[in-house]
């Protein structure tokens, strides 16, 4: 980093003296004061300026005046005045020195020469003009040996003059902070204006090396003031080479700005999707208008067209063919159910040793970042080139005081004594963490770029960045503590400043809770960097001292921070040990789910005609086992993970088996009531014979069992695992194990259920009919016969199945069926109008509960800091650096290009609202020029051998560097040789006073070269850093990536195009491998969506035996709860998200479950067509109450998650799920269905 001091630039200008009554009032220096050279006093006519000089100080004397003061060599009519006749105020001595000091102006100011000519041209009329006694009073003082000099000047400038200057350096840059350079000499003004630009030079209250005061004096008159012309920074002069876009922004390009793209609205919504909802409902109102009237005519005809001939249902080869396959699986398994269950308990036993072998993770990139996505091979390429970026530890402390006025000044309370006393102390005591314990150190893991690799580990090589840094003594003066805090605001590179590390607190990172006016905040912040390792052994110390410093702040927090204070902090590790403490804390709430299920499913299952019976009816075995499997199915799916070495993550450990249950139970109920209904008409079953033996009748109602729902089953079970297959496509590697897991559970479960759950029932029915009690089977009601238990002869119906009888007439009759149609159509029609409103994203805070330390410093990020984080626009090697037409496309001064990297960077921050870049990037190139053009100040080599000198040495070994200037724009650049040679010298320099250029802290490891074979350096990666505005929603994170990516392919596109290389320019920032999935997210969720109901189609179409009209109907169900589901998103504030993308997918499977048993049971129902749908719904319709709907009650228990990610996506997701799959499948898809009964047998 780089200490600057602007007061020498205009030490000269208090130089000189004239006579009151002549044209001087001060000339040449006469006595030292203070360690200061004082001017003279003098009252007389501008002498001759080339008087009495040699001609070898003659040519230096015009060289520095034709450079820096050009006016005083033309008379009033712009002629050049005989070298004899020019006279100035000043003398040769003055002249040199004001050269001097003002090279420091050339390495800040010289991007903008016409910056430069302004700045030095007050200079020179303060001191040389021989106009001097009209616009310049001295007040004159005696030293201890009777001379007099000058100790005051009052320099009247015109109003005209200062604010034209200052507009025209106001623009100017310091390319390694991006910042203005003009901040740099204004001291501890408030604000930057023209009186604190010229004022801070010459004021001895601020400047302590200012040798004289200087009083700059705004005048309104021209007469008594100096008012000289002051052109604006695009206005040049013949031979002038023009400021570049960055350093004046009325030289930039125009007519490409950024600008956001105009959406159409009606009603505040999305055109598109209000004109396709409102299309949707016009056509959807007019086909079952028809359809109604269509069905009334036919009833007041009251005949269907088929109605005399005789019915005979068929069932297609297809459907027979997965009757015969599950019914010969049911008769095996019933029949030896010992076997069965034998068999699966081996396969259990294997499959959950692998669980000892599951890779568990809680890390951030892991769950939420694909290892394959372009941003993360990004992150992988940075890692590789620049190092990985380095970890961040940081506090805030909001100061809840008032706050206060000083001299006219209003100040934050951020700014009060007592808030940077305990700013201080609580920075002490992070910087002493491990020092009294003998653990780790700030100093052993912190980030130090000056550190050389082997060097001793300091604390004072600790980059730390906090107002404290202000205070190198550690100690608060009350009566001048504001005044280094605004010096250091306006120049954290100043004297005063610097930290011991080499650089300075980026006030945009120390002070927060302000919105423009700095001076307003009201938060102060610590920032401890901490170096950052790819390799996990290497990473230990890190989080050891993360954890100290985590603990240290919790104790701080609770025990000895003072009222005033509200703190919220974070380290890096700090959001994966919140994840592994909540998703640990996240069994509690779903594990009471899982309870309530459990005692649901054992109370329900059972089909007890009374109390008598109950011990016998009752089906607690059942329900206990039938759970059991569903777990051992979740189990050996975790263990076959393990095997196969996929990492998971305990979230979906958590909610993976909520959903297994909710699938596996509800085919149970549908077996256990498929069973009641065939042992119900037994006796009608014309193949069955009352001559069976028990193991006959067994072997034959379950095989009748799987034949009738086995086929439902396995539509619905490889539809879930299809959509769960589909959604293993997510980008969010968190949701892709999610969906493995739940694809392999689900795979598992249908083959236990259609095997071991078989083998369960058929001992229970051996228990059953035997009239054993449940769970104590071995005690036995007293029966008539051991073969028969006492029954009243009466079929048993459940209520619900009771209950489908009067509800299938009431759903069926016509006008119902038109009013619920239209109903649901005017719902689905809403929800398609707000589909586009759905925000994409997901917020980090969501993850965590609101109680937690780290919710509460994510929201401090987002709400007090004032500076987003960096962004590192990285350019591939592939450039030829010495080439000008190369450097112009990457450079951002004079002679660069308009469309050149960094220019295109600064003109993004002209529209940080809609790029979110707020300030324009560092340039290496840049600097690397200016630090080669400034002669005899910064590079220095060895004259024994040539090797690098600091530009502070002091050696004698070490003299300047003479560097040869290239051919281009007359010398404007380096040589291509003196490129190579000196490129590693800038980059090893250190800033300082003296060369306030140099790369080391900023550079080092931003640029990447490789020596050749003669030891020229070779430029190969590097980057230029900028810096992203605040970023507080997921929208403004989003945006911010796509805005990265659209600015670095535009750099890319005009790279190639000039050079005619395959150069690549991509952007990284921490969080793109987070939200860069987001840019495609709407494309993906309906393109996932998509192959989910293509593949469900295709499934339903081969199960029903190309039935296409139950499978269009089933699919148009499952299109409509999808589009419902996404309204409800939009109306519940769900965003879309890998998350919510993942449920929706889900949705469709779950979907298929509420609909695909009542398309079964119609398709194989014998009943006459005008009865079918009512014979579907009271065979299935109280299974999909009781086993489907009944069974995700527990769902709303999520309701009170700990954290958000689980109350929205799932509990609000799946909540809406249950009641939309509830009202589709048990009222929608029926009326649906009759529709197309009646269009197919009319």
């Amino acid at each position: 980093m780089k200490k600057i001091n602007f007061s020498a630039v205009l030490i000269l200008s208090l130089s000189f003296l004239c006579c009151v009554s002549a044209k001087c009032v001060m000339y040449d220096e006469c006595a030292e004061v203070g360690g200061f050279m004082k001017p003279c006093p003098y009252n007389d006519d501008a002498p001759s300026l080339l008087q009495n000089l040699s001609e070898e100080d003659r040519a230096e004397v015009l060289r520095i005046v034709e450079t820096r003061c050009p006016f005083l060599l033309y008379d009033a009519e712009g002629n050049r005045l005989a070298d004899n006749d020019i006279t100035t105020c000043c003398s040769r001595t003055q002249l040199v020195k004001m050269e001097e000091s003002l090279l420091l102006a050339d390495s800040i100011l010289g991007r903008c020469p016409r910056c430069l000519r302004n700045f030095a041209r007050q200079i020179c009329e303060m001191n040389c003009s021989p106009d001097q006694a009209r616009f310049v009073d001295v007040e004159v003082e005696t030293d201890g040996n009777g001379i007099d000099y000058v100790n005051v000047i009052n320099y009247r400038m015109h109003e005209d003059f200062m604010v034209n200057a200052h507009n025209s350096c106001a623009g100017v840059i310091v390319p390694q902070t991006g910042m203005p350079a003009i901040n740099l000499m204004c001291g501890n003004a408030p604000v930057c204006d023209a009186d604190a630009w010229f004022g801070f030079s010459g004021d001895q209250s601020v400047n302590p090396l200012a040798p004289v005061q200087v009083n700059f004096l705004r005048m309104q008159t021209e007469e008594n003031s100096m008012n000289a012309e002051a052109p604006l920074c695009y206005e040049t002069e013949e031979g002038d080479i023009p400021c570049s876009c960055i350093d004046c922004i009325a030289t930039c390009p125009t007519g490409n700005e950024p600008s956001l793209p105009d959406i159409c609205t009606v009603f505040s919504v999305n055109c598109i999707g209000f004109s396709m909802g409102i299309v949707w409902f016009a056509i959807s109102v007019t086909i079952f208008t028809a359809l109604a009237m269509v069905e009334r005519k036919r009833l007041q005809n009251a005949t269907l067209v088929n109605d005399g001939k005789k019915y005979k249902f068929k069932v297609n080869k297809v459907t027979r063919f997965f009757q015969k396959v599950f019914g010969v699986l049911g008769a095996y398994s019933a029949g030896s159910p010992v076997l069965v269950l034998m068999l699966s308990s081996w396969v259990v036993i294997y499959l959950c040793m692998g669980i000892f072998e599951v890779n568990m993770t809680s890390s951030p990139l892991e769950l939420w970042s694909d290892p394959e996505s372009r941003s993360r091979q990004e992150l992988n390429y940075f890692n590789s080139r620049f190092g990985p970026f380095y970890r961040a530890s940081q506090v805030f402390l909001t100061v809840r005081l008032d706050g206060f006025t000083v001299d006219n000044t209003t100040y934050g309370p951020a700014y009060r004594v007592e808030a940077i006393e305990e700013l201080i102390k609580l920075e002490d005591a992070i910087m002493n963490i491990g020092r009294d314990s003998g653990g780790v150190k700030l100093e052993n893991v912190c980030f130090a770029p000056l550190r050389a690799r082997d060097d001793e580990e300091k604390l004072s090589d600790c980059t730390t960045m906090s107002v404290g840094t202000y205070f190198p003594s550690r100690v608060i003066n009350n009566e001048t503590y504001l005044t280094q805090i605004q010096n250091c605001l306006n120049n954290y590179l100043s004297f005063g400043c610097i930290a011991e590390w080499g650089g300075g607190a980026d006030p945009e990172i120390v002070v927060g809770g302000y919105e423009d006016n700095i001076l307003m905040a009201n938060t102060l912040l610590l920032n401890f960097p901490i170096t950052n390792k790819l390799n996990a052994e290497e990473l230990e110390p890190v989080m050891e001292w993360e954890k100290h410093f985590i603990d240290l702040m919790h104790d701080y927090q609770e025990n000895w921070k003072s009222d005033f204070i509200d703190v919220a902090f974070g380290a890096e590790r700090s959001i994966e040990d919140e994840i592994q403490r909540v998703s640990e804390a996240e069994a509690i709430p779903i594990a009471i789910s899982y309870i309530l299920m459990f005692i649901y499913v054992i109370l329900a299952l059972g089909n007890i005609r009374s109390l008598k019976s109950c011990l016998t009816e009752g089906k607690i075995s059942v329900a206990i086992a039938s759970i059991f499997v569903v777990l051992m199915a979740i189990a050996c799916a975790l263990g076959s993970l393990g095997y196969a070495g996929v990492t998971i993550t305990l979230l979906a450990v958590n909610v993976i088996p909520f959903f297994i249950l909710s699938v596996g139970v509800d085919n149970v109920f549908l077996m256990v009531n498929t069973l009641q209904d065939i042992e119900n008409n037994l006796k009608d079953d014309q193949d069955y014979n009352e001559n069976f033996t028990f193991e006959k009748r067994k072997s034959y109602v379950f095989s009748k069992m799987m034949s009738q729902i086995g086929p439902s089953m396995f539509v619905s079970s490889v539809t879930q695992i299809t959509c769960f297959a589909i959604g293993t496509l997510a980008n969010f590697p968190a949701v892709r194990t999610f969906a493995l897991f739940a694809t392999v559970s689900l795979g598992m479960l249908f083959v236990f259920q259609i095997t071991t759950v078989v083998a369960i029932l058929a001992i229970d029915y051996k228990r059953s009919k035997q009239n054993r009690f449940d769970v104590f089977c071995c005690i036995r009601r007293k029966v008539l016969n051991d073969e028969q238990p006492l029954q009243d002869g009466r079929p048993y119906q459940s209520v619900t199945r009771r209950l489908m009888t009067p509800y299938a007439k009431y759903l069926l009759n016509w006008k119902v069926k038109f009013v619920l149609s239209l109903l649901f159509m005017t719902f689905l029609s809403i929800c398609i109008i707000l589909i586009p409103q759905i925000e994409v994203g997901l917020d980090q805070e969501m993850a965590l509960p609101k109680d937690s330390y780290v919710y509460k410093y994510l929201v401090a990020v987002n709400e007090l800091m004032v500076l987003g984080p960096p962004i590192y626009f990285v350019l591939k090697g592939g450039l030829d650096f010495t080439d000008p037409e190369h450097q112009n496309v990457i450079c951002g001064s004079q002679m660069c290009r308009d469309d050149s990297l960094t220019t295109q960077v600064f003109l993004a921050t002209q529209y940080r609202d809609i790029t979110y870049i707020s300030r324009s990037s560092n340039s290496w190139l840049d600097d690397f020029f200016d630090w080669a053009t400034l002669t005899n100040s910064c590079c220095k080599y060895n004259v024994t051998d040539g090797s690098f000198c600091p530009s502070t040495s002091n050696s004698l070994d070490c003299v300047y560097c003479t560097i040869d200037r290239g051919d281009y724009a007359n010398g404007l650049r380096p040589g291509s040789e003196a490129f190579y040679k000196y490129i590693p010298f800038f980059l090893q320099d250190e800033p300082n006073d003296v060369c306030t250029k140099g790369g080391l802290a900023s550079y080092y490891n931003n640029v990447n070269y490789v020596l050749d074979s003669e030891g020229r350096a070779i430029v190969q990666d590097t980057n230029f850093m900028a810096y992203h505005s605040t970023i507080v929603t997921s929208q403004d994170y989003i945006s911010a990536v796509r805005n990265g990516y659209e600015i670095s392919e535009s750099i890319t596109a005009v790279i190639r195009e000039q050079t005619g290389t395959d150069v690549e320019v991509f952007p990284y920032s921490v969080f793109y491998v987070y939200f860069e999935q987001y840019l495609t997210m709407w494309e993906d969720t309906f393109l996932f969506i998509s192959y989910c109901l293509i593949g469900t189609f295709i499934i339903n179409l081969i199960a029903t035996g190309f039935n296409v009209l139950i499978s269009l109907a089933l699919i148009i169900c499952v299109f409509m709860i999808i589009v419902e589901m996404m309204g409800i998103m939009y109306m519940w504030n769900i965003p879309l998200n890998a998350v919510s993308c993942i449920n929706l997918i889900v949705s469709i499977g779950i979907s298929v479950e509420f609909c695909s048993h009542i398309a079964y049971a119609y398709a194989t129902s014998e009943a006459p067509p005008k009865d079918k749908i009512a014979d579907a719904l009271k065979r299935v319709g109280g299974t999909v109450i009781t086993g489907i709907t009944f069974t995700n009650i527990p769902i709303i228990v999520l309701a009170f998650s700990y954290t958000e990610i689980i109350e929205v996506f799932f509990f609000r997701m799946l909540f809406s799920l249950v009641i939309l799959g509830f009202l589709h499948g048990m009222v929608f898809f029926p009326v649906l269905l009759s529709y197309i009964n009646d269009i197919k047998y009319r």
